[in-house]
């Protein structure tokens, strides 16, 4: 069995609304609370933060650190049209391109691009060389 610990979910009504969810611990059970008689526990997210001054990911008013809880919505003219997300840790940046091209550019269904394999690049952190 695959390790893992996230859980996605989107639903939309009749009438445009859509809801995109993703529970995810980050490791482990998370930050080990686990609210009395509700079931879950909750997430360790902002472990990402850094208390070093000057870091990219240093603890600061208005600083977002990295990490993967990226739910998707797409608009069309100015309503609401796909609500999408993915699991997968790092690639998920990668991953919602992929869904957006793929409905936008190559005009897939959401089920279409559902049973598709995704192209996955192992070290998301990598730049590309200078000159």
């Amino acid at each position: 069995m695959n390790d893992g610990d996230t859980v996605y979910l989107t639903v939309a009504d009749d009438a445009g609304q859509h809801v995109s969810l993703i529970q995810s611990n980050y490791r482990g059970i998370g930050s080990g609370l686990c609210p009395d008689g509700l079931g879950f526990c909750l997430h360790d997210r902002g472990e990402l933060f850094d208390l070093e001054p000057g870091r990219p990911n240093t603890y600061a008013p208005r600083k977002r650190p990295f990490h993967t809880i990226i739910p998707g919505f797409i608009t069309k003219d100015d309503k609401p049209w796909a609500s999408f997300g993915v699991m997968g840790g790092a690639m998920q940046p990668q991953g919602h391109v992929q869904i957006i091209m793929n409905l936008v550019d190559f005009g897939m269904t959401l089920q279409e691009r559902g049973t598709r394999r995704a192209s996955i690049t192992k070290d998301p952190l990598s730049r590309p060389e200078s000159g």
